[in-house]
């Protein structure tokens, strides 16, 4: 049975989301989207992902389809905007760096919020010390955020939650401050909204009598964790106020590694296939040294556009590696060998992917030299290789990459709608005329 962490009692967590992200970073360098309702749509501008408020108040659905409501929506006056990562990421670097003023201890979540460290500060001065993060931000940087705060991530998470419910009454910021309001804000917390508790236990915590945060909360840890498991066990310490779940402990190790896109047109020739797939291989393989990981199985499909009446052809195959790898180009050659079994001319694809599985730690070194195949040697010598690579690329943006990535461009997204990359292209700057 795994063992249990100690807990950790007088620590301080804040979670700092950012509202609304990838509206909020358009609307602050287009001056024309000031408030109006906006919509995010996804790669190839498919589908509705990020939507502003007065969006939702037109009436515009997360997820949506964009051709289903383009007319309707631009009957109403949304803005509408592609993805534009470069900008996202940017914001994001900007949105950590500024919370590192207020902390020594950040850690990054997600692309719009984190969780800091305030441990030390008197109780009675962290709500205005939250208030100062929100003004902070937004004079810098112009992004709105709220702030959670509790004596655990946990609690910090819930109070992120409350503070986007009764924003305007708590002016985006809650702090659990004692017991009274912990067992306020968590007595009415359904249970499944708990961070880290997904639908299937919800559903059986519910069946043996456990239906809000607070029955969860008052549960004996010995009990949970001998009935249930230790991660449970877990999270009834952090919703009692005892800090023992680390935010990265959430981000659990994949067991299997993906990277597809659609195109944004049906691509028919096999170099912008090969191209394509090589990119993949590439992002697969940066998350895969990322995590530790090696892969054993290099597998891929493509597919042509269901939705279309044209001649159809889905093929998908899996090739086990002699030696496991999480060499770039290793992975390159085992997934560009089997899309040249699969290739058939003539035909429009419209996505293409590559799955990386059976991955195993690093750590574990299950290199096993082979009399007859040097591939064990080789990759023990790549790894070295990988690591520069890797580091070089966190360094420069538009680093060092396969020949065959760029060997062809045209089977990139659609992006019709996508902003200037303001932050980020000399050429995409910003002009003021006067």
């Amino acid at each position: 049975m795994e063992s249990m962490k100690p807990g950790n009692t007088g620590q301080i967590w804040a979670l700092v989301d950012a509202k609304n992200f990838y509206t909020s970073c358009e609307q602050i360098f287009d001056p024309k989207l000031a408030n109006k309702p906006v919509v995010v749509l996804s790669n190839n501008d498919g589908c509705c992902v990020a939507i502003n408020e007065l969006a939702k108040a037109a009436g515009i659905k997360r997820g949506a389809v964009w051709y289903k409501i383009e007319r309707e929506a631009k009957r109403l006056g949304v803005e509408v905007r592609s993805s534009n990562y470069c900008l996202y990421a940017d914001m994001s670097r900007r949105f950590i760096d500024e919370l590192a003023e207020f902390s020594p201890q950040v850690e990054q979540y997600s692309i719009d919020e984190a969780f800091i460290r305030l441990d030390g500060l008197p109780p009675e001065t962290l709500s205005q010390y939250g208030k100062n993060i929100v003004e902070t931000i937004k004079q810098r940087l112009g992004l709105p955020v709220r702030v959670g705060i509790g004596t655990s991530p946990t609690l910090a998470k819930l109070a992120n939650s409350a503070a986007k419910h009764y924003e305007k009454r708590v002016n985006s910021v809650i702090h659990i401050q004692t017991d009274q309001q912990r067992r306020w804000l968590l007595e009415k917390t359904d249970v499944q909204d708990i961070w880290g508790i997904g639908a299937r236990l919800a559903t059986r915590l519910r069946t043996a009598g456990v239906s809000t945060a607070w029955q969860l909360a008052v549960q004996d840890v010995t009990a949970m964790r001998r009935l249930w498991n230790v991660g449970l066990a877990r999270t009834v310490m952090e919703l009692q106020g005892v800090s023992c779940i680390d935010p990265g402990d959430i981000d659990e190790v994949k067991k299997q590694i993906m990277s597809t896109r659609s195109f944004g047109v049906g691509i028919t020739d096999l170099q912008e296939l090969q191209s394509a797939l090589a990119f993949h291989c590439h992002r697969a393989g940066e998350k895969l040294r990322k995590q530790g990981s090696q892969a054993s199985i290099v597998g891929i499909y493509i597919r042509t556009n269901r939705y279309k009446q044209l001649p159809q052809h889905n093929k998908s195959s899996a090739l086990p590696l002699i030696c496991p790898t999480q060499d770039t180009q290793k992975l390159i050659t085992a997934a560009q060998a089997q899309l040249s079994q699969m290739y058939r001319p003539g035909y429009a694809y419209q996505k293409i992917g590559v799955m990386l599985d059976e991955l195993s730690p690093v750590s574990q070194n299950k290199l096993q030299l082979d009399m007859f195949n040097g591939d064990a040697l080789e990759e023990a010598k790549r790894r070295d290789l990988m690591n520069i690579t890797d580091n070089l690329n966190t360094r420069y943006r538009n680093g060092l990459k396969p020949a065959s990535v760029i060997a062809t461009s045209n089977w990139h997204m659609r992006q019709a709608f996508r902003s200037n990359r303001w932050t980020t292209r000399l050429d995409e700057l910003q002009v003021a005329k006067c």
